[in-house]
């Protein structure tokens, strides 16, 4: 893993070594040179796609609680079609 730090007229590259089982070593090079990249950009995307994927997890389970309590439900039904009304949407 590396860490750019920018400073005038100086670049400097850090590096963090993380554990990783052999598999998931093969794996990740598999993927850098499927795609021609670097292993450090597979395991960048790699977590942003775990990042998104557990904030859109919370984001349901949320909403699921949300659902549950009927009055609460019911603001969020008006919210949507009055919105839904000024974006053009309604219809």
């Amino acid at each position: 893993m590396s860490t750019d730090v920018f400073c005038p007229g100086i670049v400097e590259s850090l590096s963090t070594t993380i554990r990783v089982t052999d598999e998931a070593r093969r794996r990740i090079a598999r993927l850098a040179e499927q795609d021609d990249r670097s292993m450090t950009a597979i395991v960048d995307d790699a977590l942003d796609a775990l990042e998104r994927r557990k904030f859109f997890e919370r984001f349901n389970d949320r909403y699921a609680e949300l659902a549950e309590d009927s009055d609460v439900w019911s603001e969020v039904l008006e919210e949507r079609s009055i919105e839904a009304g000024a974006l053009g949407d309604a219809g």
